[in-house]
């Protein structure tokens, strides 16, 4: 059976089985045979980060999850499950689950049906079960670089990814995550090829979305922990604002106190001015902004001059980019391990 990207953390052991469970749990790894193809989003990420086509009657490994895609699926763990029920590929790192609405650009997901759940000589196969350990606090302080967005497809990615690739050549050991969305790691494999020295995410904290999470603040911190480097870059994923939790993280005084620049990906220009609107009554500096609403001078110059702010087209401009957030005083700044702060905020 082909397995979805998003079950890649799930460590499956010897004689697994596959037995209908009637209460699913997030992040149960679970086994389908598909019954429709959307040809608008016909394949899966595997675990070697491949994608390949779905068909009709092939059987997969997936993992139940949630997603709410301004610009995609919407569904959600279903509340029951019997062998034989339907279900759907709510994304392409093969994240399943009740298929509630989508785009019309899209229709409706990829339909299968549910075979079973994976349990082996330990169980039940949950992402959780082998999650790293859960954090309340950073441990030490490296400066963080934070690319956030207004929304999903703005820029966010590709701007990370070329702030890694300008980071590394300038003699940074870059560690990279990609901290919100829904579970699949062609991203996390664009930070590596730019040079990343470990890259991980939400998905080795046993999520397969953070849609599911109350508080994405420590998974951050979790995630922070346990990545090498010594400048840290993490996207997060979908929009400052909506229900990925991106808010959590900015509201975090721990990790904000790492954090040495804000990159805003915009996908236009009422789009950065809102995000500033919501970010500086926090405290919260943007840096730069970056993405489809800096494409061009239309964008940029006119951001600049009413903002005040740069803004600066990380595809087109990288190194000038990176220059811009002056990341050097940080790095000396948090050079020394700092002392641990507590903030209050409970582990997920």
């Amino acid at each position: 059976m082909k397995r979805g990207s998003s079950t890649l953390r799930a460590l499956i052991g010897e004689g697994v089985s596959i037995q209908p469970q009637s209460t699913p749990r997030l992040g149960d790894v679970v086994a389908v045979e598909v019954l429709t193809i959307n040809q608008n989003y016909p394949h899966l990420e595997l675990i070697d980060g491949t994608t390949v086509p779905l068909t009709v009657g092939e059987r997969i490994i997936g993992v139940l999850g949630s997603r709410q895609a301004l610009r995609g699926f919407v569904g959600c763990v279903p509340e029951t499950l019997a062998e034989g029920d339907e279900l759907s590929i709510l994304n392409v790192g093969g994240v399943i689950g009740r298929f509630l609405d989508a785009t019309t650009a899209l229709g409706e997901a990829t339909r299968v049906r549910y075979l079973g759940t994976l349990c082996d000589e330990r169980g039940t196969v949950n992402l959780e079960r082998d999650a790293l350990p859960a954090a309340s606090h950073l441990l030490r302080r490296r400066p963080i670089v934070l690319v956030v967005g207004t929304c999903m497809n703005v820029g966010k990615t590709v701007t990370a990814a070329e702030l890694i690739r300008v980071a590394t050549a300038h003699g940074y050991r870059v560690g990279a995550a990609k901290l919100s969305g829904v579970g699949a790691i062609r991203d996390l494999k664009k930070f590596e090829a730019a040079g990343a020295v470990d890259v991980k995410s939400f998905l080795d904290c046993g999520l397969p979305s953070t849609v599911d999470a109350a508080d994405l603040a420590p998974i951050v911190k979790t995630v922070a922990n346990a990545l090498d480097g010594d400048l840290l870059v993490f996207e997060l994923g979908d929009g400052i604002f909506g229900h990925y939790r991106v808010d959590s993280v900015i509201a975090d005084a721990d990790i904000m106190a790492s954090v040495a620049a804000v990159v805003v990906c915009a996908g236009d220009l009422m789009g950065a001015y809102g995000a500033r609107l919501y970010l500086e009554p926090l405290g919260v500096r943007i840096a730069a902004f970056s993405g489809l609403a800096t494409e061009n001078i239309s964008g940029s110059d006119y951001l600049e001059k009413h903002l005040g702010i740069p803004a600066v087209n990380g595809l087109k401009y990288p190194e000038k980019l990176f220059a811009t957030l002056d990341l050097t005083g940080s790095l000396l700044r948090m050079a020394t391990p700092a002392a641990c702060y507590e903030t209050g905020v409970a582990v997920a």
